[in-house]
């Protein structure tokens, strides 16, 4: 189930964090797969305001669950039609660097060090995410991008609901 703790941090069990995670992701899926992104002329001007606490929050909650966000804030920025899917793309690479940084400078500061594997996980990580930006800037065009992610997220989800690795 989940802990409370006195410093307000809630801790899922392993199994049931998987679960959830997992369920989360299948509201982006869906959005991808079945509803058409907004056209230029359907979006909307941003509200500062709103757009800031929207990113608070996102970053608040994807710190808490351990996840670099944009996997809330894809479908966010989209269902307020405030971007297109190719600008959303681009906003949330940045925003998951962003809280990346964060997370990993956290755990630096509670003493986690970089054991050999690592370096190479974050090699294949930065390799990855420039062939993913330069296919989603260059070579893909909305449809293509928006089912490459979530068929991507696909994967995750059945990952997290369905095996026990």
């Amino acid at each position: 189930m989940f802990l409370l703790h006195a410093r307000g941090s809630i801790t899922l069990d392993d199994n049931l964090y998987k679960r959830v995670l997992g369920v989360l992701l299948l509201f982006p899926i869906t959005r991808f797969f079945f509803f058409r992104s907004p056209g230029a002329h359907e979006l909307k001007p941003y509200n500062i305001f709103g757009a800031v606490a929207i990113g608070a929050t996102v970053g608040l909650l994807s710190g808490m669950i351990g996840i670099g966000g944009g996997i809330i804030l894809s479908p966010l920025l989209i269902l307020l039609k405030w971007t297109d899917q190719k600008q959303t793309a681009a906003i949330s690479a940045a925003f998951i660097f962003v809280n990346s940084l964060s997370g990993l400078g956290g755990m630096l500061t509670q003493g986690i060090t970089f054991n050999s594997d690592m370096y190479i996980y974050i090699a294949v990580a930065f390799g990855g995410g420039l062939m993913g930006a330069y296919l989603g800037s260059k070579k893909l065009n909305q449809d293509g991008l928006k089912y490459v992610l979530a068929t991507v997220l696909l994967v995750a989800a059945y990952k997290l609901l369905f095996t026990t690795a």
